[in-house]
């Protein structure tokens, strides 16, 4: 009987105690620092000529969409860029953005793309139209660079190789997404700085301006005199490091020997003599080994100059040796950014005239690759595909590459059609 009062007894106070600690809890909860939605806004700038700060107001901006994205809140949330070039949204959740713009608009008859992004945006407190109005530094400004909608795209990627650490098989396939024939003489393939995507940027001279180039870390070119290699709409091509049936060396691959050109650095015994060769025109410190790209994703563009190649042209970081080829942001027709995940645009390294966005197959070693989603077909039963300089929005994941995998023609000038 004692022991039945001393455990009431016990019970007692272990509840009272747990009422206390409850109390104090909700205390604690309801002293909480609140967090308070915060308003960001940003300004949009048009680059059409060498740029050093400003843009041209005189450049159509108005109805392009913006997309701020907290990656660390999983928080997204979009609005619609004004007349006056500004985009202001309410609501956001205190923290660090990044912030894409995007659309199309037409400009004297001419339909341009425009694309644009600034990461690592602290909003913490609000950043109002009035503050962008007056310029107030603490508002953030993307600089764009218009790109006419143009006929050749990056159609297929693959990149990330297959387990076990196979990459000798990467491969890249660029289409004729137009409606006339394209010359591939002269057209330059470019890995761009930096290799691996990442927060740190490199620093520029001034001298270069404000997004006025892209850097090559190697690039390739198409020989030719000038009509060589015609690609007809829905047509493609193939570049590939080393082409050969890749099913042989590992069973999870598969055969690119199909290739119209090999990216061939100077390794005899990675050499396929049945395809031709494309020649590295740049590339400051080459691995003749091989070309092997980051199977986390490079970075990649396609252009072509109205001059010759001027392997001179190069420029170094600020306070670095290794040269880098300029490219002419109006000189590049395409371009592809490939992130290690989807959750990595908080490292995008390349400007958004380039892409706007970035794709990834998510994993390395994987064997899965990036493919451009089809809109529609010709009458002819070739593919078109989307194409708005955003490759978040136009590619998808393949559980496996495949050359051609949508009906896209051959060339006729192709060593494959002679294999």
């Amino acid at each position: 009987m004692k022991n039945n009062i001393i455990i009431k007894k016990i019970n007692i106070v272990l509840s009272v105690l747990f009422l206390y600690s409850c109390i104090d809890q909700m205390q604690d909860a309801g002293d909480a620092k609140k967090v308070t939605p915060v308003r960001g806004t940003v300004t949009i700038q048009v680059n059409t000529g060498f740029v050093t700060k400003a843009g041209d107001p005189g450049f159509p901006t108005e109805g392009l969409r913006a997309v701020f994205n907290n990656f660390s809140e999983n928080f997204t949330k979009e609005g619609i860029v004004d007349e006056r070039g500004i985009v202001s949204i309410d609501s956001l959740i205190p923290g660090i953005y990044s912030v894409n713009v995007s659309g199309k608009v037409d400009y004297n008859g001419q339909d341009y793309y425009l694309n644009g992004a600034v990461s690592n945006v602290s909003i913490f407190e609000d950043i109002t139209e009035e503050d962008a109005i007056e310029n107030n530094k603490k508002v953030p400004s993307i600089n764009i660079r218009p790109a006419k909608v143009g006929p050749l795209c990056f159609r297929e990627i693959y990149y990330c190789g297959v387990t076990p650490y196979y990459f000798r098989d990467q491969t890249y396939e660029i289409y004729n997404n137009g409606d006339e024939v394209f010359y591939l003489d002269s057209l330059c393939f470019a890995q761009l700085e930096p290799n691996v995507a990442t927060a740190t940027l490199p620093v520029w001279p001034d001298e270069d301006g404000v997004d006025n180039y892209v850097y090559g870390i190697v690039v390739w070119q198409i020989s030719g005199s000038g009509k060589d290699y015609p690609l007809q709409p829905g047509e493609s091509f193939l570049i590939v490091q080393e082409a050969r049936d890749h099913r042989v060396n590992n069973a999870s691959s598969f055969d690119n020997s199909m290739a119209e050109w090999e990216a061939w650095s100077g390794n005899a015994g990675r050499d396929n003599p049945e395809v031709p060769n494309i020649a590295y025109v740049f590339w400051d410190k080459p691995n003749t080994m091989q070309w092997l790209t980051s199977v986390f994703g490079a970075a990649f563009c396609i252009y072509k100059m109205d001059t010759p190649f001027d392997p001179n042209n190069w420029q170094t970081q600020v306070n670095k040796k290794q040269r880098f080829m300029k490219i002419a942001a109006g000189d590049v027709m395409d371009g592809v950014e490939l992130l290690p995940n989807m959750f990595s645009f908080d490292m995008k390294r390349i400007p958004g005239f380039v892409d706007a966005g970035g794709t990834s197959v998510g994993a390395t070693y994987c064997g899965k690759s990036v493919c451009r989603k089809v809109t529609g077909y010709r009458e002819d039963g070739t593919p078109l595909y989307q194409d708005t300089n955003n490759s978040t929005d136009d590619f998808e994941v393949m559980d496996q590459p495949m050359i051609r995998r949508n009906g896209e023609k051959v060339p006729a000038w192709s060593p494959a059609l002679n294999n």
